[in-house]
């Protein structure tokens, strides 16, 4: 009887031994790859991470967007929010990050939220306009149109 008694403790420490060495290993195994996970993925960081190719004339329009938008928040901010944003805009700091970290009121609030919608739509009409132009071969000749054939 001692002897099935040792057995069984024996049989069960094991069982315990290897449950709780295997309960680790799962915990340490690594979780699903967001990248080949796509139900993980947002819109927006597909969309950011994609590699835009523009024109010159694409940059300079985004370009001068950018800077109306800023002048446009410039204009309503007081002295010390003001000198905030252009120290944050000159260190490159995202523009939303500094946004928040302005303490603006109510009203500074939603005229900013109104000058970034006009600025985004104003950059999605300059990209759409990227969709719309003729491509190019590597060469970098334009793709002549297809013409109907006449009989």
């Amino acid at each position: 009887m001692l002897i099935n008694s040792i057995k069984r403790l024996s049989v069960f420490s094991t069982i315990f031994a290897f449950a709780t060495v295997l309960n680790g290993v799962v915990l340490a195994a690594p979780g699903p790859n967001p990248s080949t996970t796509p139900a993980l993925k947002t819109q927006t960081s597909a969309v950011s991470h994609q590699s835009i190719k523009l024109t010159q004339q694409q940059r300079l329009q985004i370009q001068v967007a950018r800077q109306q938008r800023d002048k446009d928040i410039e204009a309503l901010l007081n002295p010390s929010q003001d000198t905030k944003f252009k120290a944050a805009l000159q260190s490159r700091q995202r523009i939303r990050i500094v946004l928040k970290s302005l303490e603006l009121n109510q009203d500074q609030q939603k005229q900013v939220q109104s000058i970034l919608q006009t600025y985004n739509l104003q950059v999605k009409k300059i990209l759409a306009s990227q969709a719309s132009q003729p491509t190019s071969n590597s060469v970098g000749i334009t793709s002549p149109t297809p013409q109907p054939i006449t009989k």
